[in-house]
């Protein structure tokens, strides 16, 4: 069977139009792997026409960087608006090739180039962890990549994107490639909030050279913080006298920390939090430190809803001088937790080879050896197999249900999710998506590249929602922060299907006739005894009743007709045409009217509660037999 799939595979012709579209994952969408250098791909998309299964599978883009997958039966067409599913991969660089089969027969064919299965981090701290661009013109500047060292490898990963102001509703869903060449003349942002490569290209391609995946990198450190407003923010306290650019109502700094935990590490995983910070805390005791970090650290994991989640934390104190209180503080945080690394001692690079201005990592010399350093303690220690990675969520399943009878609003879409709701109709405008952000007071603004997935989630906050055609996802915050999210469900085409059905009569005798005609159907046309033909001429036996249906892509509509079969009527009868056999009787509750003509061998019976009028034109032929007899019929 898999030799027949493969086959079927390459005639696949080129369709003129595509049927089936692919949302999750993005281009360059880069999933965590779990400690057996395996991850879940989890696959969603919407179909303009009908189809019976889906199948996909990954094709690694280079010669061994990654395992090629056989065919995997991902989805049946199962009355959701949308297709989701999963395929396991190992680590790798791929090119996802999505299938559609109706009746046996590739109905379309669909490529998702650079999905990754890899390793993917959150960078958290200050300056030297977020890199900067302001201060002295001989800093380390490299022309499109911004201040610090880019890469052209094309497996290492950002999202360009940066905002100061951490809202979630402005939070894109895309990726790129960590190089100045993929930006323009733009900086290199590493989103949701740094805005410079500083070391961690070098860090990035490293370990892509050594462990032979791609790298995923989500930017949270913020310049010139203290722990201390990091554990205030992430707890939701007031801070104590922040600096002019830490602003307590976009949550600094915590916030991009938690937008990661919360949001993305949801469609992505996580390995593990690194964290580089200390140089704005000389005159904090070891406690104090060890406290405010445990504290910033128990917050991702209860957010992320893991309670292992992996920190690696830097030994970092320097600004003119090395700070002892503040490196023995990370020593106890890191000999306390077994889930907290020991990252690297950066203090030892002094001088102007190294900083400028006696403070930041921000030569060309001090980006190549602190990336090596951080590429050094993840690749040379226990780290990768230690360390508990957070997996990718899957989808949350919608319910949906066509309403024919609201045309206006036919959609309802619901979910059994408990939570905070939120659901997107449509994407950001422009002046909706600009990213922020600031730099030691110098403002700079981001839009998200045209390929990201821009919601808008305000729309509605129930659990359910009846809606016009159109584009809806949703997203559930569960009680810990974290959220969920569903596929994103294009219905933008949806109609509501139209049916209506005549009958020749609602009434007729046991073993009669009826014509009955369908029409307005807008789709597939169907009857409930399973005929196709219209119209149709059934013998009806005994009551019964009829039911036309039209079907189109996602709704169905049905009109039923009902008719009785009884000899018994209860309005007047008026008989026209001829009688040649014996027929049912005629009995009305009320009277009867009759210009039949009755042939030899003809049989009929008349009765009426009122009268029976034989009208002129009523003929009896010899040999025929008819009575008439007044009484009432049930």
């Amino acid at each position: 069977m898999k030799k027949l799939i493969v086959y079927l595979i390459l005639l696949i012709p080129s369709f003129a139009s595509s049927q089936i579209t692919i949302d999750f994952p993005r281009e360059r969408m880069t999933y965590q792997r779990d400690n057996n250098n395996e991850a879940k791909i989890y696959i969603s998309g919407n179909f303009s026409a009908e189809y019976d299964s889906i199948r996909a599978r990954v094709v690694s883009r280079v010669s061994g960087q990654g395992i090629d997958t056989d065919w995997k039966k991902i989805a049946v067409r199962d009355g959701k608006p949308y297709f989701s599913g999963e395929i396991t991969a190992t680590g790798g660089w791929y090119n996802l090739q999505v299938v559609a089969f109706k009746n046996g027969s590739s109905v379309d064919f669909v490529t998702v180039r650079r999905v990754g299965v890899g390793e993917v981090f959150a960078i958290a701290g200050q300056s030297n962890s977020s890199g900067t661009t302001s201060g002295t013109s001989n800093k380390m500047y490299v022309a499109g990549a911004g201040y610090g060292i880019d890469t052209d490898e094309d497996r290492c990963n950002v999202m360009h994107y940066s905002n100061k102001t951490n809202e979630f509703n402005r939070f894109p869903i895309g990726y790129s490639q960590m190089s100045g060449a993929s930006v323009g003349n733009d900086s290199i942002f590493i989103g949701p909030f740094q805005m410079a490569s500083w070391c961690w290209g070098v860090f990035a391609e490293s370990l892509v050279n050594t462990l032979n995946v791609p790298v995923m990198i989500y930017g949270a450190g913020f310049g010139g913080t203290s722990v201390l407003w990091w554990k205030e923010s992430a707890n939701g306290e007031n801070l104590t006298n922040p600096a002019f650019f830490v602003k307590q109502e976009y949550n600094h700094p915590y916030g991009a920390l938690g937008g990661v935990v919360k949001y993305y590490a949801s469609l992505t995983g996580l390995r593990a939090v690194l964290w580089h910070q200390g140089e704005g805390d000389p005159n904090m005791s070891a406690g104090d430190y060890k406290y405010n970090l445990e504290q910033v650290i128990a917050k991702t994991r209860q957010q992320i809803e893991s309670p292992t989640l992996a920190w690696m934390v830097a030994r970092a104190s320097y600004s003119g001088q090395t700070h002892s209180n503040i490196i023995s503080g990370q020593n106890q945080v890191i000999a306390a937790d077994a889930n907290v690394f020991d990252g690297p001692e950066t203090d030892a690079l002094t001088g102007s080879t190294y900083r400028t201005d006696n403070l930041h990592l921000d030569t060309q010399q001090a980006f190549v050896e602190h990336g090596g350093l951080w590429h050094s303690k993840i690749t040379t220690s226990n780290f990768l197999t230690a360390s508990n990675p957070v997996m990718a969520e899957p989808f949350i399943d919608l319910t949906f249900t066509c309403n024919n009878s609201n045309p206006s609003q036919p959609i309802m879409l619901s979910t059994n999710v408990s939570g905070e709701y939120g659901w997107s109709n449509r994407i950001n405008t422009p002046s909706e998506s600009i990213g922020y952000v600031s730099d030691y007071g110098q403002n700079y603004s981001i839009i998200p590249n045209s390929s990201y997935l821009r919601l808008n989630w305000t729309y509605d906050s129930t659990s359910s929602i009846t809606v016009a055609p159109g584009k809806y996802a949703l997203n559930v915050e569960k009680a810990s922060g974290k959220r969920l999210f569903s596929p994103y469900v294009d219905l933008s085409a949806l109609s509501v299907p139209l049916i209506s059905v005549t009958s020749s009569a609602t009434q007729v005798r046991p073993n009669e006739s009826v014509t009955l005609t369908a029409s307005s159907c807008n789709g597939i046309f169907s009857w409930s005894n399973n005929a196709t033909e219209n119209p149709i001429q059934p013998v009806i036996a005994t009551n019964t009743s009829f039911t036309a249906q039209c079907k189109n892509l996602h709704c169905i509509n049905t009109n039923t007709v009902n008719i009785v079969a009884s000899s018994c009527f209860a309005g007047a009868l008026s008989l026209t045409g001829g009688v040649n056999s014996t027929e049912p009787p005629y009995k009305s509750k009320d009277l009867v009217n009759s210009i039949q003509q009755i042939s030899t061998g003809g049989k009929i019976d008349y009765s009426a509660k009122k009268s029976i009028v034989l009208n002129p034109g009523f003929k009896a032929d010899q040999g025929s037999t008819f009575t008439s007899k007044i009484e009432d019929c049930n």
